[in-house]
């Protein structure tokens, strides 16, 4: 399994392990403020992270807000910016689908 962090262009231009969501965070934050200096219109998916198979299977197709990806203590990269952290049991309850 990869920890390697792809643009849409499809350059590696960072990493995350899985393990902290704050460090995900940090890295999306330093990733894009790199690809806006290159002005050449490369960026980064939330679908596109790594790790997606930490994600709850309900949260698969989640799509009511960005889900930039959940580490392995159930906290999650939310938000359009990638600047906020939620738990788990918050983005689920944002859900579709009916938890029991």
């Amino acid at each position: 399994m990869s920890n390697e962090i792809k643009s849409i262009q499809g350059r590696v231009v960072g990493s995350w392990d899985g393990e902290n969501a704050k460090d995900l965070m940090q890295e999306l934050t330093r990733i894009r403020s790199e690809l806006a200096a290159e002005r050449n219109g490369d960026k980064v998916q939330p679908r596109d992270m790594p790790h997606r198979e930490q994600l709850p299977p309900d949260l698969k197709q989640f799509n009511a807000y960005a889900l930039w990806g959940c580490d392995k203590h159930g906290m999650c990269v939310v938000g359009a910016g990638a600047n906020r952290l939620e738990s788990v049991e918050k983005v689920l309850s944002f859900s579709l689908v009916e938890h029991h």
